[in-house]
């Protein structure tokens, strides 16, 4: 049986643009496979794990993985990609919202959002990565922090 392999998948301009405003760098070499709890702040990298307080962070962006900011402050992001009506309901929900995140973009999926975890009420703990996203319930817009 042969084994599976996940090629690198290209970042795109507006995920540069999110690392520059929060100021995280790729997490090191030493740092790679440490839950983001366990980080510094300032950091970012990849996981098949959103969500998770733990999840651990590589450097390299494989099939399927998301994208997790860990500010200076400790205040830590997913970066994915929804529609364009799931980002209106992800921003102006006056109640708690339960929405898919994909992790990357695609012809559905093309408007990149920032989850803060602070606004995570329940999820599904891990996003294989066959899955169509990772679906998490949101605490209401009036409730952001950071970002």
């Amino acid at each position: 049986m042969g084994k599976v392999t996940y090629a690198n998948t290209p970042d795109r301009v507006d995920q540069a643009a999110i690392r520059d405003a929060h100021g995280v760098r790729l997490v090191s070499d030493v740092e790679e496979g440490t839950g983001v709890n366990a980080l510094p702040g300032g950091v970012y990298g990849y996981t098949y794990s959103p969500g998770l307080i733990n999840a651990p962070l590589f450097a390299a962006r494989r099939y399927r993985t998301y994208e997790i900011h860990k500010l200076t402050d400790g205040e830590t992001f997913i970066i994915g990609y929804v529609d364009a009506g799931t980002a209106e309901r992800i921003a102006s929900a006056a109640e708690e919202v339960k929405v898919q995140i994909g992790p990357e973009a695609d012809s559905d999926d093309s408007v990149v959002v920032k989850i803060s975890y602070s606004r995570i009420r329940r999820h599904g703990q891990i996003a294989a990565p066959n899955q169509d996203g990772f679906t998490v319930t949101l605490t209401p817009a009036a409730n952001l922090v950071g970002g």
